[in-house]
């Protein structure tokens, strides 16, 4: 008499599935625990950017070539900060006075420190209010300019330390 020879296909199924049942559900628990923070480069909603791609890039490249923007500011440091921006008639070569300025300092991986600044325009440049940076490492500095027909959007890397 020869024994019957156990098969375990049946258990080696099982276990796979219910180990993609187990590692489904902690995918979902850690993108619950971590969720993903919206990328806000033309500082609107990414929807809204998507629906109207075309016309944000025809708006940049008007204002773009009517004007020249430039950052003064190459690093934050802990502590208070300053934030001046000159912005160019590029047809007159005189400053700009007649923009609206909106600046959000942020950090790219979390939205807890965001910073939303307006300027204000003094002797051809855009002043900023002074505003606290309290955390070291990699800042992003989103810069939307309207002369209220066109706009642009500008995104800088800043480190601080």
């Amino acid at each position: 008499m020869s024994k019957k020879q156990k098969s375990f296909w049946p258990y080696g199924i099982t276990i796979a599935i219910i180990a993609v049942v187990i590692m489904g559900a902690g995918t979902i628990m850690i993108a619950l625990k971590h969720p993903v923070q919206m990328d806000e480069a033309y500082m609107k909603k990414y929807q809204n950017v998507d629906n109207h791609i075309n016309e944000i890039q025809k708006e940049q490249e008007l204002f773009n070539k009517q004007y020249s923007l430039k950052i003064n500011n190459k690093q934050f440091i802990l502590g208070k900060n300053y934030l001046d921006i000159i912005i160019t008639d590029k047809y007159t070569n005189k400053t700009a006075d007649n923009l609206t300025i909106n600046v959000k300092i942020t950090r790219p991986d979390d939205d807890r420190y965001d910073i939303k600044l307006s300027s204000k325009e003094k002797n051809g440049k855009y002043i900023f209010p002074e505003f606290n940076i309290n955390k070291p490492g990699r800042w992003l500095m989103l810069v939307s300019a309207s002369n209220g027909k066109v706009s642009a959007y500008y995104k800088k890397e800043v480190d601080t330390k």
